[in-house]
């Protein structure tokens, strides 16, 4: 009988640790604040999510950043800086929740190589992507 009592009180204390370890990792997942866990480019978006995924497009393509964001909470925003040699063009994306996908697009109207950086309220960098523009094909 005493055999099984320490058997039980071993596992229990097994699942106490488990328990308050997935706990701490929680707590610290909320306290990082917002976020990006999930990010891609590519062609489209449909039923909110990602159609074609790509690094590579052509000039007057429509280039869409998709996002899932985490750590939030309805009125947070990230920003999304496209950026190409001199040019930065900036779009404000609403959080609604803590956790949220949401995207973004830009058409591409120069050849060359770009990035798209995503940023918190306070300038955080919270990703950064690129990806290149080629000239349509033959021309």
């Amino acid at each position: 009988m005493r055999k099984v009592f320490l058997v039980i009180a071993a596992l229990v204390l097994c699942f106490v640790v488990a328990n308050n370890s997935l706990r701490t990792q929680e707590d610290q997942k909320m306290d990082a604040g917002l976020q990006v866990t999930e990010a891609m480019l590519g062609r489209s978006v449909e039923n909110r999510e990602l159609i074609d995924t790509a690094s590579t497009f052509e000039v007057n393509d429509r280039v869409y950043l998709w996002l899932k964001v985490t750590g939030g909470a309805a009125g947070d925003s990230v920003t999304v800086i496209w950026k190409h040699g001199e040019h930065a063009y900036t779009t404000m994306l609403g959080i609604g929740g803590s956790s949220w996908r949401t995207w973004a697009y830009k058409t591409a109207w120069d050849a060359g190589d770009w990035a798209v950086t995503v940023a918190d309220k306070d300038g955080n960098v919270l990703k950064e992507m690129s990806f290149k523009i080629l000239l349509p094909s033959g021309k």
